[in-house]
């Protein structure tokens, strides 16, 4: 018993000692920093920047909001280059009155200069930091630098790299593609990176704008599809919104998405939502050819209907889904065809479906995996199926004497 009372006593005792952080730092103490930026700088040196908080401008606000907001951007950017990444901040720290934390990172962006030349020596301080947070998230600013993005505004955010977060989330991505999902495809056999990019400015600009947008400030910026890159971690080119859409699907990155089509045996189109999301890759072997079988499988409801054609009847609803299922095949191959043919990269996870499913045939092609890739031959089916027609069935600007029954 008195052995009882002394073990109690000594767990008792111990939690006098064991209260509180003994490593803590007051808030008064650090610069908040919510985003990251990483260019290339001359004579090969790493030019790195960062979007810190000012508390003193946040405060009675909330993050999207601007309730309570002083006077002023809640933020300043700051940035110094170096031989290498840790060499940098080192030189930034010397620029600010507090020390830098990172625990609230959201954001890492790359300059599109910074990307071609290639990434792979700038992340390795980032697989060697214990206190790095792998789901944070990563972009390719395209045709600027990161630095020229952390100084950009958004007109819905008061810290503008949480805007960015927000947009690539209405994309409909079933996950983050962020430095974890980087580095497992960095890693991978076969497998190459693809990350989202953004530009500058709300909207695309024209020829004519092109020329002139050197004397105005752009606010704001927008996702433009994912940059795709090679083993060595070289970008070595882009897809577009649409084209990255069918990217995700492939790779089994989706969770809803809207397609639109025209149906060519009437006058009109159509639009449906999808929310039940597949897909299924077959990999097989004809001889010396490898073959691949990409079927997208959907369910969801129409959303517009532009045509004279009655939902109510199930011919109709037929027609629709064949013409619904062309018209993915075609986005979708012409998306394959021209990842094959122009970069050679698999950013659809091809070599990982065939190391799970078939483990000798990877062993046989592994070793010239990107050649195999270029060679493959590849199909894609389509099977969408609408559940729903809404609470109309034809389009209520048509005459009812045109409705095709």
């Amino acid at each position: 018993m008195n052995k009882k009372r002394r073990l109690c006593f000594c767990l008792i005792l111990s939690l006098f000692f064991t209260t509180g952080c003994w490593d803590s730092s007051e808030v008064n103490d650090i610069a908040i920093e919510l985003a990251w930026g990483i260019d290339k700088a001359p004579n090969k040196k790493v030019k790195i920047s960062a979007q810190v908080i000012i508390p003193s401008k946040m405060s009675g606000g909330q993050g999207g909001g601007t309730g309570g907001l002083s006077k002023g951007k809640p933020y300043f950017v700051v940035s110094s280059d170096g031989m290498n990444t840790l060499d940098a901040i080192q030189r930034m720290q010397t620029k600010l009155s507090r020390q830098v934390f990172r625990g609230h990172r959201r954001v890492i962006v790359i300059g599109e200069s910074m990307a071609r030349q290639g990434i792979k020596d700038i992340f390795d301080t980032y697989t060697r930091d214990p206190n790095l947070k792998l789901r944070t998230d990563i972009f390719i600013v395209k045709g600027a630098s990161a630095n020229d993005f952390l100084k950009t505004s958004y007109p819905l955010e008061n810290i503008p790299s949480l805007g960015v977060l927000g947009e690539y989330n209405q994309m409909g991505t079933l996950m983050e593609i962020g430095l974890l999902n980087f580095l497992l495809s960095a890693t991978s056999e076969g497998t190459c990176p693809a990350i989202p990019s953004v530009a500058i400015g709300m909207n695309p600009a024209s020829q004519d704008e092109e020329k002139q947008k050197n004397q105005y400030n752009e606010e704001g910026f927008r996702i433009t599809g994912p940059a795709l890159f090679n083993k060595n971690l070289k970008l070595v080119g882009f897809l577009n919104t649409e084209e990255g859409r069918s990217m995700r699907w492939v790779a089994g990155n989706l969770n809803k998405l809207t397609v639109s089509s025209t149906i060519p045996q009437v006058e009109g189109n159509v639009s449906i939502d999808i929310y039940k999301i597949g897909n299924n890759i077959q990999p097989i072997i004809q001889g010396d050819k490898l073959k691949i079988l990409v079927t997208l499988t959907g369910q969801g409801a129409i959303r517009e209907n532009n045509t004279n054609l009655d939902l109510t009847q199930m011919k109709n609803i037929i027609l629709l889904q064949n013409a619904l299922d062309k018209h993915v095949e075609e986005n979708v191959l012409r998306t394959i065809t021209k990842v094959q043919e122009k970069y050679g990269t698999d950013v659809f996870g091809f070599s990982d479906v065939i190391r799970r499913k078939n483990l000798t045939l990877w062993k046989s092609i592994r070793n010239d995996w990107e050649a195999e890739f270029r060679e493959a031959e590849i199909s894609v089916n389509a099977e969408l199926t609408v559940r729903q027609i809404g609470v109309t069935g034809p389009s209520l600007h048509l005459n009812p004497n045109e409705i095709k029954k």
